[in-house]
């Protein structure tokens, strides 16, 4: 037998002595299930690289509320959260920021009703409104109030059914009128052709605001993940307004990945819904403006909401 040189085996013996290298940990993106979730579907199918390593893995999360513990703990690196919960974490100290606004507003009112043609009309009338806290809710209550409306006193607003069921109980005629956003407008239309948009909100929105919209979706980063990796970061925003893209072009196709990935909708219920969606994807810096005008809405009605006052400078991301 040859004889080994001892220099070989010290160094194989230095070799077995070092540890194994980590492995990159997973960076993890959460989509919340439901509407919110459509934007994000091709990530789900073709998750981008990160070019720092680490796999890039979007996560469909149930709720807003699980959302923010996941980022408050840090498991998740990034996620879509209601544009006031994003600002109230960040109040909080949570270190996030503001990366795009990737969802407009979707609120419909919708009744049978025809005589209702203004928001007076609605004095004495009951509204279902899903969502008490949220932004419907309080959205609603600031174009009432400019239509001369006390919203406790002049109407009552029932917040006792969620989307999915006040939409049934509309489209039966159980309940006159209900403020709902997608896909719950598509299912009550397509349930009931007599049910019409009876105000345009967006509209009221813009008179009351000059804003063309109003957000409802923030896709938020974490601050950690921005100066650790920002090419995972860049990669990330490019492949959702990608498929943000992707999703508005190819309805059909994008339903299929909705239901295919579990993301909360079917695949014939989220392809209607995509074209009344008011999906998009405005960079933090040139949202900020329409952020501003909806966060003023929660600060005057429930400071807390929001963390207390608006964010400042430091909320909105440049990546």
């Amino acid at each position: 037998m040859r004889r080994v040189p001892s220099s070989f085996l010290v160094l194989s013996l230095v070799l077995a002595a070092l540890p194994l290298a980590a492995a990159e940990p997973e960076i993890l993106v959460g989509a919340l299930k439901g509407p919110s979730g459509i934007g994000m579907a091709l990530l789900f199918d073709a998750p981008p690289l990160s070019p720092e390593g680490g796999s890039i893995r979007p996560v469909a999360v149930p709720s807003a509320d699980l959302m923010v513990a996941k980022l408050i703990s840090g498991e998740y690196s990034a996620g879509v959260l209601p544009v006031n919960m994003a600002a109230k974490l960040y109040a909080a100290g949570v270190p996030i920021k503001l990366a795009a606004i990737v969802g407009e507003g979707m609120l419909s009112f919708l009744s049978a009703d025809a005589s209702v043609a203004s928001l007076a009309d609605l004095k004495g009338a009951t509204v279902n409104v899903a969502g008490q806290g949220a932004t419907p809710d309080y959205l609603f209550r600031k174009l009432l109030k400019e239509a001369g409306l006390d919203p406790d006193k002049d109407l009552r607003l029932d917040y006792s059914l969620p989307y999915a069921e006040a939409a049934t109980a509309l489209a039966a005629g159980r309940i006159r009128f209900a403020l709902l956003p997608e896909p719950f407008t598509t299912l009550a239309l397509s349930a009931n052709p007599g049910l019409r948009r009876s105000l345009d909100l967006g509209a009221l929105w813009t008179a009351s605001t000059g804003q063309a919209s109003y957000p409802m979706t923030a896709f938020v980063v974490s601050s950690k993940l921005a100066a650790s990796k920002p090419g995972a970061v860049a990669a990330i925003l490019r492949a959702y307004e990608a498929s943000i893209a992707a999703v508005k072009a190819d309805p059909k196709a994008a339903g299929a990945l909705v239901e295919r990935h579990d993301l909360g909708l079917k695949a014939a219920v989220a392809e209607k819904a995509i074209p009344r969606s008011a999906f998009v994807y405005l960079p933090a810096a040139e949202a900020r403006p329409s952020v501003e005008a909806l966060l003023s809405v929660f600060l005057a009605t429930a400071p807390a909401s929001v963390g207390g006052k608006l964010p400042d400078a430091g909320f909105y991301g440049a990546f």
